[in-house]
C-alpha cells in the first residue's frame, strides 16, 4: 500500500473516480453518438481509435478529429495534459473552420508547448 501511496497510484484511482465510473473503451462507446475531435493520449491507442473508425461503417459521413498527445501516465503529467488538451480545444473551437485551419493551429500549438501532436480527420 505505501509503494501505491508514494507514486501517486492511489490519488489518481481516486480522481478517476470523480470522472467515470470505470476504465472505458473506445470500441464500447459506438453507441454514444458521433464525436467533433476524439483525443488520446497515448500513440497505440491513437492507432486503435483509427482502425476502429477506418472498420466501422459509415453512415453519417461526417468528419471527426482524432489527435494524440502522449501523456505519461503520472498524475503531474496528467494534469498538465490536460491543461494542453483544454488549450488545443479552445484553439479549436475559436477557428471559423478548423478543418481548413488544423495544420496551422497543431503547428502552433507545437511550437508554443513544444510538444509532438499526430492527428488525423476520419469519417463516421
Amino acid at each position: 500500500m505505501g509503494r501505491y501511496k508514494r507514486n501517486g497510484l492511489l490519488q489518481m484511482l481516486k480522481r478517476n473516480l470523480g470522472v467515470k465510473d470505470a476504465p472505458q473503451r473506445w470500441q464500447d462507446n459506438a453507441a454514444d453518438g458521433a464525436f467533433d475531435v476524439v483525443f488520446t493520449f497515448e500513440e497505440r491507442v491513437f492507432d486503435m481509435v483509427i482502425e476502429d473508425l477506418e472498420n466501422r461503417e459509415q453512415r453519417l459521413m461526417k468528419s471527426v478529429l482524432v489527435i494524440n498527445l502522449d501523456v505519461k501516465d503520472s498524475h503531474g503529467e496528467a494534469a498538465n495534459g490536460a491543461k494542453l488538451v483544454l488549450d488545443l480545444c479552445r484553439k479549436l473551437e475559436a477557428a471559423e473552420s478548423w478543418e481548413d485551419e488544423i495544420d496551422e493551429i497543431i503547428r502552433q500549438f507545437e511550437k508554443q508547448h513544444r510538444r509532438r501532436l499526430i492527428y488525423t480527420i476520419s469519417f463516421y
